[in-house]
């Protein structure tokens, strides 16, 4: 059976929720019911038919193509099977899910992964603010599963993060890691400002500084651990620049952030 492919024909006035449209709530639904599915819009309702044409029957592998950033909320609450978007994926993909996997091609709004506790989400282009983070006012962002970012990242990359792994090959914005809890984020490309600002815990590897680490930081030398050397080897299932960086070290290593006890790293390959 070929994926459940919908095509967008038709595009909304304003964002849409397509939370709905992930193989759990699909399951067990014909071809006529999926297109009468409603879909909230900022003040109207749409049904699938409306803004979407179908074709392929596998609800367990579900393609979202020529998407414009309108539509939000592509595979939050997943908990199993694949999502697809093909085009400009809007904010929220993948919040909250729990299971499954999730393919951008293409660049992916604010809000990428927010409180996901597992899975993993691949993007192929570039992420805005706050990827791996929660919602404004959450306590916690993504507490587990794997994000990986192809290009760059905005700003307040892995804010508040409680578990999981955040791979970006390309830059990080300002704040990358800021009020980290635990878990690790990888950066190969440049990073902004203020990196780490009042982290608690957690790891944030880099292959170069980017701008200079906040004061609140304190250099520890350059080490080798066997802790660093494991956490590298299980990056190599995540592509070839990944793989590459496990053979980085020793690594500088800076403790902090001394406002929050300073029990975080920032590890830096060259400097």
């Amino acid at each position: 059976m070929s994926a459940l492919t919908l095509k967008c024909k038709a595009s909304p006035p304003s964002a849409v929720d397509v939370s709905s449209l992930r193989p759990s709530m699909l399951a067990g639904k014909s071809r006529g019911e999926i297109t009468r599915l409603p879909l909230p819009g900022w003040n109207q309702i749409f049904e699938v038919g409306e803004l979407f044409s179908l074709r392929g029957d596998d609800v367990t592998r579900v393609v979202i193509d020529g998407a414009d950033g309108r539509f939000i909320r592509a595979g939050a609450g997943l908990d199993g099977g694949e999502v697809t978007i093909a085009g400009e994926a809007g904010d929220y993909v993948g919040e909250a899910m729990r299971g499954g996997s999730i393919r951008v091609r293409g660049n992916a709004g604010a809000f990428l992964g927010a409180g996901m506790v597992a899975g993993r989400i691949e993007v192929s282009g570039n992420a805005a603010a706050f990827a791996g983070s929660g919602r404004a006012g959450e306590m916690h962002g993504m507490r587990g599963g794997a994000i990986v970012i192809r290009g760059n990242a905005g700003d307040r990359a892995g804010d508040r993060m409680r578990r999981g792994l955040l791979l970006i090959e390309g830059d990080a914005g300002d704040y990358c890691a800021s009020r980290m809890l635990a878990g690790t984020v990888v950066v190969l490309g440049h990073l902004g400002t203020l990196p780490g600002y009042l982290m608690r815990r957690g790891t944030l590897l880099l292959d170069r500084p980017g701008s200079a680490l906040p004061p609140t930081f304190n250099p520890g030398g350059r080490q080798d651990l066997l802790a660093i050397r494991l956490l590298l080897e299980s990056f190599s299932g995540y592509g070839r620049r990944f793989r590459d960086f496990a053979s980085a070290g020793p690594f500088s290593r800076w403790l902090g952030d001394l406002g929050c006890d300073g029990k975080g790293e920032i590890l830096i390959a060259r400097e």
